[in-house]
Formats: structure tokens, sequence, C-alpha cells
């Protein structure tokens, strides 16, 4: 997103009809509860040599002993700074959450999820975690997400928390964005990276809720749309040859939406750099399937 030119940028109150773009800056910060970086801790006071004058050292040179000064507790740090994008609204919505997303490290994660803006869009979501001790802090990129700031949800109620969102990848590929079906997607905090945990056993439930929810609305027209989310999702609940078999018996054999295969690598702008060629939905929808790594009798 290109930035906002700066005469758009608008201090203090403005009118109505004047356009004022602002960004979201989120500031995290840390007390450490170190105790080596805390209060000293309390030790036995020796008793005085009385035979020995005040202020003098022991060896009788007379100096004063530098008292030991007690360690300055480190207090709040500044662990990062995140910036949000222009979201084209004057008061860009933001969540903060602290949640146990990573039980490896002694403290919580700091989740910060910034809107961008656009259509049915967007989330830019961000992680700020420690290592074991707390003495290093990273922020890590979640990505960019449908819907408003999101927030990480306890899935598999273990006390660890994840990101619940959908697979983009099946929206727009087989019918129109509001007619496609996309299927659970879940996200995790594992050894300092984000890392997609769909398939994981622990997640079926959470699988089968979305999937109740999913075949709620069953379409009547851009029918493709919703049976390749709904053959994804059924993958993950290890039903994957029976969503099958159901969408081989009410496919649309008409629309070819999605139909026009690259048999090259397309390059980084989704576009086929050489020769395309018409399939039927199923070839389609399989090759798609495992080049996101659903497997159909899995």
């Amino acid at each position: 997103m290109e930035d906002i030119p700066e005469e758009a940028m608008l201090p203090g109150e403005f009118d109505l009809g004047e356009t004022a773009w602002r960004r979201a800056v989120v500031t995290v910060y840390f007390d450490d509860p170190n105790p080596k970086t805390a209060a000293p801790e309390e030790t036995e006071t020796p008793t005085p040599d009385l035979d020995q004058p005040q202020g003098a050292s022991e060896s009788g040179e007379g100096e004063a002993d530098a008292a030991a000064e007690p360690p300055v507790p480190a207090g709040p740090r500044v662990v990062a700074t995140l910036e949000g994008p222009s979201a084209g609204v004057s008061n860009p919505p933001v969540s903060i959450q602290i949640a146990e997303l990573d039980p490896s490290n002694a403290f919580p994660e700091v989740v910060v999820s910034f809107f961008t803006g656009g259509a049915h869009c967007c989330s830019a979501t961000h992680v700020v975690t420690s290592n074991a001790d707390g003495s290093e802090w990273t922020t890590l990129d979640v990505g960019e997400f449908d819907g408003g700031p999101m927030l990480a949800l306890d899935l598999d109620g273990d006390g660890t928390f994840e990101f619940e969102t959908r697979d983009n990848a099946f929206l727009y590929a087989f019918a129109c964005y509001a007619c496609s079906e996309a299927p659970l997607q879940v996200l995790a905090l594992e050894n300092g990276k984000i890392k997609d945990v769909s398939a994981a056993p622990r997640f079926k439930p959470a699988h089968a809720a979305w999937l109740r929810n999913m075949i709620v609305g069953v379409p009547e027209q851009e029918v493709n749309g919703f049976l390749a989310g709904y053959v994804a999702q059924k993958i993950r609940l290890g039903e994957g040859k029976q969503a099958w078999a159901l969408m081989l018996k009410y496919y649309d054999r008409e629309t070819d939406w999605g139909l026009d295969i690259c048999d090259g690598k397309r390059d980084e702008a989704g576009d086929c750099p050489g020769e395309t060629r018409r399939v039927a939905f199923p070839e389609a929808l399989e090759l798609m399937l495992k080049e996101n790594g659903y497997k159909i009798g899995g």
C-alpha cells in the first residue's frame, strides 16, 4: 500500500468533508521480573571491628570502604514498536491481546492486530514473543487476513492459544468471493515460527464445528466454489473420499471458472509464463488440493 501524502495528515480535530489518514502505533513494554535485576537480596550485616577506626580499611590505610551499590531495578523497557498501515479511516481499529501462544518460554505473548481497510479486508497481525528467559524479544509477522483485527483462541482447550482463520487459496478459485467456501486454517507459534498446524488431530473438533457452519447455506448456483471448500474441510476430518464422491455427483459441468491450468510454474504475480490448458473441474480441484497440502485419501 502506498504511503499517504504528508498533506493528507491532519493534526488534531478536523471538519467534516476533510480526509484524515492516521496510523495506529503500538508500543510494547516488558517489566522484567528477573530477581537478578530487581531489588537486592537481603544479607546479614557483619559485626563491626571495634578495634579498627571507623572509615578505615582492613589494610590500615584509612581508606573508606565503598558501600556496595544495590543493582538498579530494570523497570519497564520497550521490546517492540509496531506501526499499522494507513487504513483510510480517521481512527483505525487495532486489537491488543496478551495470550499464551508458546508455553516453552517464560512469558505470554502479545498479539497486535491492525485493521488495514479494503474490500472485505483485512487484518495485519503480529506476535511479540520472548526467548526462554525473556532477555530477548522478537516480533513475528502472522500475515494479513480477511475481516477486522484478529484475536488468538484456545481451539483445543489445552491452555495454549492459536489463530483461527480460513485458507484463502479457495476464495475466487472456482467461483466469486461470496460464492466460495474455504476450510478452516489453524496457525500456531512453534519454536519461534508461525506454522500451519491445521492437520493436527487435536483440532478435529474445531474442524467439525467449522464444517457444521459451512453446510448451513449450500448454494444453488456457483456450486463449484462451495464444493472445493467442502472437500478440503472433509479431508481435515479424514472423510475426503466420501466428499470427493459427492463432488463428482453434483459439480457444475457448465462453468469454466478456474479450469485453465498452467503447464509450468506460475510467477509471483500468479500469471502463467507458458501455455494453459482447459480441464474439467475434478482435475482442477485435485491439482489445487495437492498444491495446498490436502490429501484426498487422508
